[in-house]
């Protein structure tokens, strides 16, 4: 079965109440913000979203999104592969659906002015949240040594200069 593109935007409400669900791919050229963080062009997104009603009555959408991307390891600055996988659950912000109502399960989320959700900002957003805070080569494939490191070293020259405040107080004592 061959994937299609997830759409841009979708009403969350509407899809719901139909049930809708989307199995296929956002192109990785659309997420920008994403791809200032790799080394390499982001290659498309696996992803499924599935709109659906819950027993309380809210609707809500869930889904996966999955790729592999290229980033710079911070520690020897060499590129890596990393598996960015998310599971998410949105329940949009209504007239009848508040954000201080909905159960910790979902996070709010606000629709534009014509009633939809951006899907390919969301997935944006859940793919830069996957990321590690700093990306690193496991220790035994790293080809620098996190034992061998040096940080630098204090410089004790600045505690032995004069302070350059002297020459006023030698003006106050006068």
């Amino acid at each position: 079965m061959q994937k299609v593109r997830v759409p841009v935007t979708a009403d969350p409400v509407k899809s719901a109440g139909k049930q809708l669900s989307y199995l296929g791919l956002v192109p990785g050229a659309a997420l920008v913000r994403l791809q200032d963080l790799l080394v390499e062009p982001c290659p498309d997104v696996d992803v499924s979203v599935h709109f659906d009603v819950d027993p309380q009555d809210i609707k809500h959408l869930k889904g996966q999104a999955s790729v592999e991307v290229v980033v710079a390891c911070e520690r020897c600055g060499d590129a890596m592969r990393l598996l960015l996988l998310t599971d998410f659950a949105y329940a949009p912000v209504t007239k009848r659906q508040k954000a201080t109502d909905m159960p910790e399960q979902y996070e709010p989320v606000e629709l534009d002015e014509l009633g939809e959700v951006n899907l390919h900002q969301l997935i944006e957003d859940e793919l830069i949240l996957a990321m590690p805070v700093v990306a690193k080569h496991d220790e035994r494939e790293c080809r620098i040594d996190s034992n061998a490191m040096q940080w630098g070293k204090i410089d004790t020259a600045s505690e032995t200069k004069e302070n350059p405040f002297a020459v006023l107080q030698e003006l106050k004592r006068k």
